[in-house]
């Protein structure tokens, strides 16, 4: 097994011209193993009534539940997918045309899945699912803060990430990669929008105190928004693009199946990390920074111009940040 990362040409894609029926098989390998070895290792765990218990901070059953999603992806993919190509591949095939361009998607699918990582890594081992976040704002508000930033920040990387990818995908794959674009930045847009609540209810702490917090974020967890109906698209789009990206040949299936592990991400208001999520953030970030490297390597020479527009462009950006940190981080009106 192979893995390209480099610019020098990689295997060609063996999936051009193949018939459409192949990718609606992929993707109930992709979709249906692991999110059946998931559900079947949760489910073990709660049938020995050793669920609840916890290591490391997480709990068995999410433990046992990401074993099986990984176990079932594995087996599935090797049996069905193996014979499509080098299962370790990771290739960028040409330089990006479109938005975001190839250095900018590039640097989004180095630096989006390592954000999220960190944002993860942060709470690892606590556990830290709603109602322990808001407690941990009086124990470990530095942790809880710290986290949600890099994870936000990561989500919104997150959308040129994907638009990058949907890039890659285009040539041999158009539906593929439309579709998932599509829906992968709706779901980050809903993520994204989740976070805000978060926010929102993790600083009811401080201003109202724990026991108020709690008592009004219980009372409004359910309550209705108008993207709620979409909670959840985050987690198809990952299985979608990891799917598009196997059939254009940008990702072996096995960078594909540890991208489309990230079904079994937790989405919604005020969720925490344990061994499940932190898998799957590991794994995006082995599936997507060697091919944001790969395409960085694909990026034709800046002009001058170019390149200092960069520079002042970042500078800008760090200025902004400084003079809110300057002000205390008010908002300005």
């Amino acid at each position: 097994m192979t893995m390209t990362t480099s610019g020098e040409p990689g295997p060609r894609p063996t999936h051009t011209g193949s018939d459409p029926r192949a990718d609606l098989r992929a993707a109930a390998v992709f979709i249906g193993a692991v999110t059946v070895g998931g559900v079947g290792g949760f489910a073990i765990a709660e049938l020995l009534g050793i669920g609840e218990l916890r290591w490391s901070g997480s709990e068995l059953s999410a433990i046992t539940s990401a074993i099986g999603a990984l176990v079932a992806g594995l087996v599935a993919g090797r049996l069905l997918l193996g014979g499509t190509g080098p299962a370790m591949a990771v290739r960028a095939p040409r330089p990006l045309t479109s938005w975001p361009g190839t250095r900018f998607g590039a640097g989004a699918l180095i630096a989006g899945p390592l954000l999220l990582l960190a944002g993860e890594a942060v709470r690892s081992g606590h556990h830290y699912f709603y109602p322990a976040q808001l407690a941990g704002m009086v124990s470990a508000p530095g942790t809880i803060l710290t986290s949600y930033a890099l994870y936000t920040a990561g989500l919104v990387l997150m959308i040129p990430a994907f638009l990058a990818l949907a890039g890659l995908i285009a040539h041999e794959r158009p539906g593929w990669a439309f579709w998932g674009a599509t829906i992968a930045v709706v779901g980050s847009t809903v993520r994204i929008f989740q976070e805000g609540i978060s926010f929102l209810g993790l600083q009811l702490v401080g201003a109202q105190g724990l026991e108020v917090a709690t008592a009004a974020v219980s009372d409004t967890y359910g309550a209705w928004y108008v993207l709620q109906t979409l909670n959840g698209s985050d987690n198809i789009a990952w299985a979608v693009l990891a799917i598009g990206a196997h059939r254009a040949g940008v990702l072996g299936w096995v960078p594909a199946l540890g991208m489309a592990f990230m079904i079994t991400h937790y989405s919604g208001v005020l969720k925490g990390s344990d061994l499940n999520s932190l898998t799957g953030a590991v794994l995006l970030a082995a599936a997507l920074v060697p091919l944001g490297i790969s395409l960085w390597r694909r990026a034709e020479p800046v002009s001058r111009r170019v390149w200092w527009g960069g520079v002042a462009s970042l500078t800008l950006l760090g200025a902004q940040y400084l003079l809110a940190a300057l002000s205390g981080f008010q908002t300005l009106g």
